[in-house]
């Protein structure tokens, strides 16, 4: 960080007017979350009331006021699961703050304001026989402006436990077929972990990002197009954080280099999205 730049958040206590203007501007989550711990660094900090007293800004109120806008967030997000999933996966969005509630027919199995996602595991044969489970599917449709089908067990693996039950696999196969005319192409994953991460990644992906459904193929040949190309691929990169991002870094080399402190001091990048994109490249 430059020697003459101040942490980001230092800025906000220098005024109240400051202060009000970033609350104004209608925050983030990840960078409320960010102010939040840096307020309680201060109210922690040795020279606590030195620092406050040098302060417009008191610190405890300013910490209270952005804690309840987080819980406000937070709340309003309806990031939930039915409580009926099972132990495992319960556990696993527990952890990353989705609510465990009864979610009805049609909302699927997770669910928040804009994404509905239905969960098969050994269910999924079962609904090979009864058009049923395609009916709740499109019912989903109307629940959400988003809706997903994973399937927790390989390709593989399904297949298996098809010819075990000497059941052809082309009923699963005309299955599938039917899952995606109907708009659900299953997404098989094996793991029910990473099915928990992919399913947090979508909810986000949808609910906090401008979200592209690509990024489109440079136009010519020159390296430096590949490269915007690779670095507006980033989470939260759109063109301009890109050509700050080039103009700080220069190369895809020394970008991942850069610290999660060196991403969060670039304009418009804040803790949460310094994070994401940091991690994207490590």
């Amino acid at each position: 960080m430059p020697a003459n730049k101040k942490p980001r958040y230092e800025r906000l206590i220098e005024t109240t007017e400051a202060l009000s203007e970033w609350h104004e501007a209608e925050p983030g989550l990840g960078e409320m979350l960010g102010f939040y711990r840096y307020l309680n660094l201060k109210l922690d900090a040795d020279d606590y009331e030195e620092q406050q007293m040098a302060s417009p800004i008191d610190f405890y109120d300013a910490r209270e006021t952005v804690g309840r806008r987080i819980l406000v967030e937070m709340m309003s997000r309806h990031r939930r699961v039915d409580h009926r999933e099972h132990w495992t996966m319960i556990g696993y969005l527990n952890e990353l703050g989705f609510e465990v509630v009864h979610l009805d027919t049609g909302q699927g199995d997770v669910a928040s304001r804009r994404v509905s996602i239905e969960r098969k595991e050994d269910d999924l044969i079962p609904s090979l026989f009864d058009d049923r489970r395609l009916r709740q599917l499109s019912a989903m449709r109307e629940e959400a402006e988003f809706s997903y089908l994973i399937v927790t067990k390989t390709y593989e693996d399904v297949k298996a436990d098809l010819q075990q039950r000497e059941v052809s696999s082309k009923i699963l196969t005309s299955f599938i077929a039917s899952l995606c005319a109907v708009g659900y192409p299953p997404i098989f994953i094996g793991d029910r972990h990473d099915a928990s991460q992919i399913m947090h990644s979508i909810v986000s992906k949808i609910e906090d990002d401008h979200h592209r459904l690509y990024v489109p193929r440079p136009k010519g040949n020159k390296p430096s197009a590949y490269r915007d190309a690779m670095v507006e691929a980033l989470p939260k990169v759109g063109v301009k954080t890109r050509r700050k991002l080039v103009a700080e870094f220069g190369s895809i080399a020394e970008l991942c280099k850069a610290s999660k402190e060196d991403l969060e001091a670039i304009e418009g990048i804040g803790k949460a999205t310094a994070e994401q994109i940091f991690d994207c490249l490590h």
